[in-house]
């Protein structure tokens, strides 16, 4: 065998290897988000600690987005997910849901008075398996999860648009 035929065998064989390890990457990181998520036993509360049922939002495509204050790609995605909310108000409601203390989603509100709804889940997340931050579930107006979206994405895009408003 040639140097060059070397070469291009052992290119090949990494190409391969690193292929099937980022599919197997992939797979795992979509086993990890559940598919189905039961809101309810989350007991969402809004941040004046009413209690908030995910029905409530029924009749509008729900931009459901799980985060932490300290996840830096979800705190990225929060103004492209604001302009949503203001651009389609009467069709999609974006609700962000986090499990950390009243005082830090308060604080963090103040600083950021985005238009969509914060909640609070009073139980933990990941009693939902919800530990991958940012996920957001895509809801139709009944209410019935029909995408899953796992880190920042850019809500506002016309693309992004198009694809939520399918659901309404």
């Amino acid at each position: 065998m040639t140097r060059r035929q070397t070469f291009w065998a052992a290119y090949a064989v990494g190409f391969a290897v690193t292929s099937i390890i980022a599919v197997f990457a992939f797979y795992m990181l979509n086993q990890t988000v559940p598919q189905r998520v039961d809101w309810q036993s989350l007991k969402l509360t809004s941040l004046q600690g009413e209690p908030i049922s995910i029905d409530k939002y029924q009749g509008r495509v729900v931009v459901l987005n799980v985060w932490a204050t300290w996840c830096k790609p979800c705190i990225e995605e929060m103004p492209a997910m604001d302009r949503l909310q203001q651009l389609h108000p009467d069709k999609i409601a974006v609700v962000t849901v986090s499990d950390e203390k009243l005082e830090k989603l308060l604080k963090f509100r103040s600083r950021q008075p985005y238009s969509f709804t914060y909640l609070k889940a009073n139980t933990p997340l990941a009693n939902q398996q919800l530990t991958v931050y940012p996920t957001t579930y895509i809801l139709n107006p009944a209410g019935e999860i029909k995408e899953i979206y796992l880190g920042g994405q850019t809500w506002d895009s016309e693309k992004m648009q198009q694809k939520l408003l399918k659901y309404f």
